[in-house]
């Protein structure tokens, strides 16, 4: 899948899925730009990759933000070709009744809204060319329930976005996915882990294939989905999760044993 001089915008991109998806773009030949918060983590990216891209710094949940790093984008290339929203944060899995609303705020912007406010800049270029791929990064708790009050529902409005804008869009040539990640081996992930506020264990007990996931496993995702192989695959959520949400009820019958 070569994706020689295409333009591939990634938001998040200087660390775990987004970095993944950044070096995995690069090796097939893209042009990238990476739109991140932490501009030292994105110009690093940058970097391991050979110079060949650009690093903006941008906070996805602020408009203005995300218009400016839109335009600087475009002022350096005349089209964007592929668009990720890899840009995201987490929470603490607590009750409604202890997540102070200044955190589900955040999470919400970041999450949710960042998503949607960058479909909107970069998906107006899209429209206008009549040509383009979206990907979109939800998360298996967008599809089951856990006790992620604010990062759950944001993920969830992401599916659905996702099917909105393939609607909307399909008749322009412009396409729309979403990967739902498992649980994936990021600095994230790892930094919750040992701080104690996740338990692999649980997680792997519950997972058919018995692992995590990696963030490679992810950016080969994105490749398929904003291929020309995937040319007439839009709207869809594709986990990649190791079967987590194959799982389903098994846990009622005993599992399942390894």
């Amino acid at each position: 899948m070569s994706f020689a001089e295409k333009v591939v915008v990634v938001t998040g991109g200087g660390m775990g899925i987004g970095e993944a998806m950044v070096k995995a773009f690069a090796q097939e030949g893209a042009h990238i730009v990476i739109g991140d918060i932490n501009l030292e983590a994105a110009q690093k990216v940058i970097r391991e990759i050979g110079g060949k891209g650009l690093a903006i710094p941008v906070d996805v949940s602020v408009k203005e933000e995300v218009d400016r790093f839109a335009e600087k984008t475009f002022h350096a290339f005349d089209k964007v070709d592929v668009l990720i929203n890899s840009a995201g944060i987490t929470q603490l899995p607590l009750s409604i009744l202890e997540l102070d609303v200044e955190t589900w705020q955040k999470v919400t912007d970041i999450d949710y809204k960042g998503t949607y406010l960058c479909c909107r800049r970069f998906g107006k270029e899209m429209v206008r060319q009549q040509s383009g791929s979206v990907l979109n990064i939800s998360s298996v708790v967008g599809v089951i329930s856990v006790p992620l009050v604010a990062y759950g529902p944001a993920k969830s409005a992401i599916i659905m976005l996702t099917k909105i804008l393939a609607a909307e869009w399909g008749r322009f040539n412009v396409r729309v996915n979403c990967i739902a990640p498992g649980y994936t081996l990021t600095p994230l992930l790892k930094g919750a882990i040992e701080r104690g506020e996740r338990n692999p264990e649980t997680i792997l007990n519950r997972t058919p294939m018995g692992r995590l996931v990696e963030p490679e496993d992810m950016a080969q995702a994105a490749l398929f989905l904003t291929s020309e192989k995937a040319r007439y695959i839009t709207g869809v959520t594709l986990p990649v999760d190791a079967g987590f949400l194959a799982d389903g009820a098994w846990v009622a019958y005993g599992g399942y044993k390894r």
